[in-house]
């Protein structure tokens, strides 16, 4: 079994590129898996992945790095129930640290099943280029740490989303790169097509990156403060709208909330929503930098109830990012029935190992 580890801060894309390399693997005839991760219990990404019939297993309540007793555990159960030949183990956005706390405790304490194969860091390329030109991001300081941090750290930066750069910006970025990073395996890509990913996939899969072995110099008051000031909101609604209308009440949902936040300028790590239906599944986020044209990614909801699941992380208080939810949600003609959903601020992180 190959493990292939993706890191990478909120809304760097790292899910698209998970599911497009899947797509090719499978092309290939090989099995494959994917374990999920996330401070919530009810995941977009995780249910993305299941309703695509990919063995998938989750670690929920904290990062890998405090969960490692039960990421072992559910590498474990998909080994045993699926078998595959590759496995993506995709880490929450807020969690850095990884090379000292995953990487090597899985090589050195875990067995030769489960030592990784190649550690990957997503970053959008646009947050990137503003990071290294030295301009303020949408984060306190803190949150900044991190972001930073998972960049150092990575074994293979994977600089993403850069078709939303112009020429001069993606020249800018490579120069910046050059001179920040020396040395660093370094790939530009875009990952919304197989074709897209190809490379990369190419990449972890021969083998081509080693492994980083330092591990990081992490100041934990830093980490533990950007973990605890960004919001989770998870949240399941089924949406009673007026025949026909539900792609309009999910466009003014979004458009109100994303306003909303902008308004309070909080920080976004990101806004996800997958709709299910008759229509079948529909995934959709939004990270720090909104996305352009996601108006089109919403068909025309036939049909009068909608299932909708958000998850939401940004620097606010977790009452407040659900009032605003509720806000958004209030619309003339719509009924809403709320189901499970949590929002609260992540704890502190403890590591079970650090190596």
């Amino acid at each position: 079994m190959k493990l292939h580890l993706v890191g990478g801060f909120l809304g760097s894309g790292k899910t698209t590129a998970i599911i497009n390399a899947i797509k090719l693997l499978l092309a290939a005839n090989q099995r494959v898996g994917v374990i999920t991760n996330d401070q919530g219990k009810y995941l977009v990404d995780t249910t993305f992945f299941r309703a695509s019939d990919l063995p998938t297993v989750e670690v929920t309540g904290g990062c890998f790095c405090c969960q490692y007793d039960d990421l072992n555990k559910r590498l474990g159960e998909l080994l045993k129930s699926a078998d595959p030949e590759v496995v993506f183990a995709e880490s929450v956005g807020s969690c850095a640290d990884i090379v000292a706390t995953v990487v090597k405790p899985l090589i050195q304490l875990a067995g030769a099943n489960f030592s990784p194969a190649s550690f990957s860091v997503f970053a959008d390329a646009r947050l990137l280029l503003r990071r290294l030109q030295g301009e303020e991001l949408p984060f306190n300081e803190h949150v900044v740490y991190i972001f930073d941090q998972q960049i150092e750290e990575s074994g293979l930066l994977v600089v993403n989303k850069i078709d939303l750069l112009d020429s001069p910006s993606l020249w800018q970025l490579n120069t910046h790169l050059a001179e920040r990073y020396p040395g660093k395996p370094i790939l530009l890509q875009t990952s919304l097509t197989p074709n897209g990913v190809s490379p990369w996939l190419d990449q972890i899969q021969s083998g081509q990156v080693p492994l980083p072995q330092k591990s990081l110099e992490m100041d934990y008051e830093s980490y533990a403060a950007g973990e605890t000031s960004l919001a989770w909101l998870d949240q399941a609604l089924t949406l009673s709208v007026p025949d026909g209308s539900g792609k309009r009440v999910i466009e003014q949902l979004v458009t109100t909330l994303t306003g909303q936040l902008a308004a309070r300028k909080a920080g976004i790590g990101h806004l996800k929503f997958i709709i299910q239906g008759k229509h079948g599944q529909i995934k959709f986020s939004f990270p720090t930098l909104e996305e352009p044209g996601w108006q089109k990614q919403i068909p025309n909801l036939a049909g009068k109830e909608i299932h909708l699941l958000v998850n939401a992380r940004a620097e606010l208080p977790p009452g407040e990012l659900r009032a605003l939810l509720s806000q958004a949600l209030n619309q003339p003609g719509v009924i809403v029935q709320f189901g499970e959903g949590e929002a609260f601020y992540p704890g502190v992180p403890k590591p079970t190992h650090r190596i």
